[in-house]
């Protein structure tokens, strides 16, 4: 080895004079621009004792120390595991509530007297709230924690769907049914999905990807059973039983660890007023302004399929039932876990595939909305439905991942909340625009919109990808490093304890 590369380092160890002693020490760097000096800190793995003379730890000390590490690390297990649950809970109730709304229209309008248009605005401003209540949600998850805004969103949700099931004013209703569950689920939704991603690493893909399917097993379940329920006992009684079910957020709550996988809090205590400025300071980045577009875009489309099919299939020439209407919305579902857990995994396989597989399947979104109005029977519909529900299993999967990639982890719930709220901004005028194109035009134009929205969708996430994969040059330098060795405030001149190594 030559003298321009070689190192030289000199390490001195000795025993800390008690158990919070710590190494200090320097290292100096010699380049061509002159000499930087790092300080460095060297912390004991082990207890020291003050007793000098005892210079072998015991095994007792070591069967000590590998329980503590053993104990200490079953606990984080725990606690990755009912992050991804409660997530998974807080995910069905997302995906279900809003799928069902559709289908509970038909049993609503006649009752209430409503026209088409009136009754959408109820999933609309419960898909609306769900985006736009995300920068209170991301100011309660930075100032609060995401124990306390799980919480809170479930009770504000429960109790929305329990009033909602027993006023009669619309405008209460809008309040009851849409606002408050909108905003209850929101907050909780994205507390649970910023839980854990801070809880995994290199296991986030797979985690993320249980976590959402969570909403494609509330597409499949939900509608079906809110038909059957409603059936019994009429859509009042339906929203009470699901404000009484949506109280499982309250468990949830609980199983939120106040620690992430790094060993900080979960609650950072950070002020109200610096939460406003880190989100304004993200909005300064053309790609965020880029990536705002794109999902007002996306969330103007992401609702039609399930809101506009069950009244699209039950009137001629299908004139299917309000319960073969809803298989036709499930049919979501059974592509959508396909959809979030296959591609979870292939994101995994891969650092790349996570840009492929969004582009992709917002793609495939498109696509399947715009051939709705050729589909003729009811296999055609169920078909067309789980290629959909692949497809959006497919980019929700890997959304938050995406995010990472993009913006980095620590601005995951600044840019995850402003996605939500941008989708939510897109969602609230997107079901009542379509539903007037259908009045005035005719059925099709509500899916024609949708899916031309996906596309657009598309093209900006594309300009932003791309900017991120120019690679940009980087200057090579080399340095000659030589170590000066590590100076010891635990030294004791003279002990026998000293071990010197050159």
């Amino acid at each position: 080895m030559s003298d321009d590369t070689a190192v030289g380092i000199s390490l001195e160890f000795a025993k800390c004079k008690n158990s919070n002693d710590s190494c200090h020490g320097t290292v100096e760097l010699d380049s061509d621009h002159g000499t930087d000096t790092v300080a460095a800190t060297v912390l004991q793995n082990k207890k020291c004792k003050s007793n000098t003379d005892d210079t072998i730890p015991n095994s007792s000390h070591e069967s000590n120390y590998a329980h503590h590490f053993t104990g200490k690390h079953t606990g984080r297990k725990y606690w990755q595991i009912v992050s991804v649950f409660s997530s998974f809970i807080v995910n069905m109730f997302y995906g279900g509530l809003a799928a069902s709304y559709g289908v509970m229209y038909s049993y609503m309008k006649e009752p209430l007297g409503v026209s088409e248009e009136e009754v959408t605005w109820f999933g609309s401003l419960f898909g609306g709230f769900i985006g736009i209540a995300s920068i209170l949600a991301m100011v309660c998850v930075e100032h609060f924690g995401g124990r306390l805004t799980t919480l809170v969103g479930g009770l504000l949700a429960a109790s929305g769907l329990i009033l909602g099931s027993q006023v009669n004013d619309l405008n209460l209703m809008y309040c009851t049914l849409g606002f408050l569950p909108g905003a209850g689920v929101c907050l909780a939704y994205n507390a649970t999905m910023v839980n854990v991603n801070n809880q995994f690493s290199k296991w986030r893909p797979l985690a993320v990807g249980i976590s959402v399917t969570g909403i494609a097993i509330g597409v499949l379940v939900f509608p079906p059973v809110s038909a059957v329920t409603a059936d019994v006992f009429g859509w009042r009684g339906t929203f009470l039983i699901y404000g009484a079910l949506i109280l499982h957020f309250i468990p949830c709550a609980v199983w939120i660890t106040p620690k992430n996988n790094t060993g900080d809090s979960d609650s950072r205590r950070v002020s109200l007023g610096q939460t406003m400025v880190d989100c304004l300071r993200l909005l300064r980045s053309p790609d965020a302004i880029f990536l705002a577009i794109a999902h007002i875009s996306l969330g103007f489309g992401y609702y039609t399929f399930a809101t506009f099919i069950p009244d699209y299939v039950t009137t001629s020439p299908y004139s299917m039932t309000t319960s073969e209407a809803s298989l036709i919305v499930s049919s979501l579902g059974y592509g959508s876990i396909a959809g979030r857990i296959i591609f979870s995994g292939i994101s995994m396989a891969s650092h790349k595939a996570t840009n492929y597989i969004f582009i992709l399947s917002v793609c495939v979104c498109g696509l399947t909305n715009l051939l709705v109005p050729l589909c003729k029977d009811s296999i055609a519909f169920y078909t067309n439905g789980v290629a959909y529900g692949i497809a959006l299993g497919g980019w929700n999967g890997v959304h938050t991942i995406l995010l990472v990639k993009l913006f980095g982890l620590d601005n995951l719930s600044k840019s995850f909340s402003m996605c939500v709220m941008c989708q939510g901004i897109g969602s609230f005028g997107g079901a009542p625009l379509q539903g007037y194109f259908a009045t005035l035009f005719d059925k099709d134009m509500a899916f024609y919109s949708a899916g031309t929205s996906f596309i657009l969708t598309v093209m900006f996430m594309v300009i932003i990808m791309q900017h991120h994969l120019t690679p940009c040059p980087v200057r090579r330098k080399s340095f000659k490093v030589v170590g000066s060795g590590f100076a010891n405030v635990g030294f004791i001149a003279g002990s026998s304890d000293t071990v010197v190594a050159s």
